[in-house]
């Protein structure tokens, strides 16, 4: 019996081993085939312009990778390779832009980043002076060490930080429950990156997105650091190597960005307080003997305040917000602007709440249910510190939920959506620690293969239904976020040579995010640019009266991505085709500069007919 056996695990092994040389040897020429077609231009799909080899190699290598993970396998290292291969495979797609050879990528927030990293580079503006210098700093660091241009390493910086979420969520959930799918579960669960939403968090160089991507390395040692972990390596008095690390980490996400860092000291002092309080009832519970969080909470607020205090523009957000929730604007105006604009493009609300959310909502759900039953009184095949840690989660929850309400409630935009995306980074934690009590409880069940491959095909669904809407498409009404070399050298050639006393004004947008890459976000160049913000009317465009629209000179530039978000995507719902034509077809409007992707236009109210 005892032969049987070992025979038949290990033709389980090497039919794993088969599988898994498969699964590599298919994304490596996933990833081959990705680099080899490159961009030639604008795309406003990047799924559809992508070779499908890469999506074909990408998805049996996700599917072999999250199939061997999930099932269990009888080798760790088998299994340590299957999470390799998935996790590499998601990240593939996570750097399809660089994968594909784009200029840059990332409209919008993304270019004055990048104008913000270029002051940087050449000593215009100290690290000091900016509310959240952190990616900008870590791109010219790469920069020059690499040698790579800047833009190149703000995209790889980007990357860099969805691998840190990758790493640290596995690794939170096993510093919860030490079961055998912790780890795989946790890896696939970090995979499916659920704080990405494409409205309030985008894969792009963005701040609020990185900094969130880097809550579960705080997490992670805030753990540690409770238990004591790496008590015996004491530095000076009291201090310990991982309570270090936590003061570092702590400071790094205040500088990654403030907003979502207060996330987090609001989440320490509960944490802290609910620690007190157990010491102070002298409850026996494992929190009670938990090193204590005061100083860390104490000297992250601190930090915290130092920073932000001296900012104009936390001051001016501040006071933003207070305006708005005492003004009688309707909460979540932005998004039922957005759902009446669906509406007229053939899409609705609930559809795009499916494809945005549906996967989050099931991991919501799993981490409600557990969130109860630990405040019930703790959940099986969870220690008592692995119980401990889930109330630190649940407590961490609170102040982004928090100020999620009070965000909707001022109609701030789609800020409040940035809350959503850390409150998904704890659900995914949570959510994760779920699925792996209720896979392991299911190891002495009749037929468990049978269930363990159900969850590993219901695994890789939510990977596809994730993939899908990772980058804006069409597939979310939304183009594409690729900026192209012609589109930068237009811009900066009609910035370079244009008559000072002539204004922009710009398709949907000024010109604004390429005057803070030209000349520098802060510089007294951009600043002295008073029409920034400058649109073309659409009624008047429409209408082919763009002539009429302005009382003196001005310059209207034209991209390609203009053109095809604005036709294809949109399908002229706001600038239509025929207004594109007539650009070309007017007296009072000339053709000044063009590149292949780029033209500008000069519009000249007081041009005669004749001349």
């Amino acid at each position: 019996m005892s032969t049987d056996t070992d025979r038949n695990e290990s033709r389980g092994t090497r039919r794993a081993r088969i599988a898994l040389l498969v699964g590599f040897v298919a994304l490596t020429t996933a990833v081959i085939a990705a680099h080899r077609s490159p961009a030639r231009s604008y795309e406003l799909s990047i799924y559809e312009a992508t070779p499908l080899l890469f999506w074909g190699g990408v998805g049996v290598a996700a599917l072999i990778g999250v199939g061997i993970a999930v099932r269990g396998p009888a080798s760790r290292r088998i299994g340590q390779a299957a999470t390799l291969l998935a996790g590499a495979s998601v990240l593939s797609v996570a750097s399809l832009p660089i994968l594909r050879g784009y200029y840059f990528y990332g409209k919008g927030d993304p270019l004055s980043h990048l104008g913000w990293a270029r002051m940087f580079e050449i000593g215009a503006l100290h690290p000091a002076g900016m509310r959240y210098p952190a990616i900008h700093s870590i791109s010219v660091l790469l920069s020059s060490v690499t040698g790579l241009e800047l833009r190149l390493t703000m995209m790889l910086t980007v990357a860099v930080f969805f691998l840190v979420f990758l790493l640290f969520v596995p690794l939170c959930v096993a510093a919860i429950t030490d079961t055998g799918p912790a780890i795989a579960v946790g890896a696939v669960s970090a995979l499916l990156l659920m704080p990405i939403n494409n409205l309030g968090t985008h894969a792009v160089a963005y701040p609020t997105t990185q900094a969130i991507m880097f809550a579960p390395v705080v997490l992670y040692l805030a753990m540690g650091y409770a238990s004591d972990r790496g008590d015996h390596r004491r530095l000076i008095g009291n201090a310990t190597g991982v309570g270090l690390l936590l003061a570092l980490s702590t400071t790094a996400v205040v500088l990654l960005h403030p907003q979502q860092a207060l996330n987090l000291v609001g989440a320490f002092v509960l944490i802290a307080t609910l620690q007190y309080l157990y010491r102070r009832l002298g409850r026996d519970h494992p929190i009670a003997a938990h090193r204590r969080l005061y100083a860390q909470s104490g000297l992250f607020a601190l930090v915290f305040l130092l920073w932000s205090a001296r900012l104009e523009r936390v001051y001016a957000a501040a006071a933003a917000i207070a305006s708005g929730l005492l003004s009688a604007s309707q909460p979540g105006g932005a998004v039922a602007s957005r759902a009446s604009s669906l509406t007229l493009l053939g899409g609705s609300l609930e559809e795009m709440f499916v494809k945005l959310f549906g996967v989050s909502l099931v991991y919501a759900v799993l981490a409600a249910v557990l969130a109860v039953a630990v405040l019930a009184g703790g959940v099986g095949r969870i220690d008592d510190d692995g119980t401990a840690y889930l109330e630190y989660l649940i407590l961490t929850g609170v102040p982004a939920a928090g100020f999620f309400v009070v965000f909707l409630l001022a109609n701030a935009k789609t800020q409040y959506f940035r809350y959503h995306g850390f409150l998904m980074a704890i659900v995914t934690i949570l959510g994760a620690v779920a699925l792996t009590v209720g896979i392991d409880r299911l190891r002495g069940v009749r037929g468990r293969s049978v269930l363990s491959g159900a969850l590993a095909i219901a695994f890789v669904a939510f990977l596809v239904l994730q993939a899908v809407a990772f980058y804006p498409s069409p597939y979310i009404y939304q183009p594409n976020s690729q900026v192209t070399e012609a589109e930068v050298d237009g811009y900066s050639a009609a910035l370079e040579h244009r008559n000072e006393s002539t204004a922009f004004a710009g398709i949907r947008s000024g010109p604004r995010r390429f005057i803070d890459l030209h000349y520098g976000t802060t510089t007294p160049a951009a600043e002295r640019i008073s029409w920034r913000r400058y649109v073309v009317p659409q009624g008047h465009f429409r209408n082919g009266t763009v002539e009429s629209a302005f009382d003196g000179p001005t310059y209207v530039p034209v991209t390609e991505a203009d053109v095809e978000r604005e036709t294809v995507l949109y399908e002229g719902f706001r600038y239509n085709e025929a207004g594109f034509e007539q650009l070309e077809q007017e007296a009072e409007i000339d053709r000044v500069q063009a590149n292949d992707q780029f033209e500008l236009y000069l519009v000249d109210p007081n041009a005669s007919v004749g001349g």
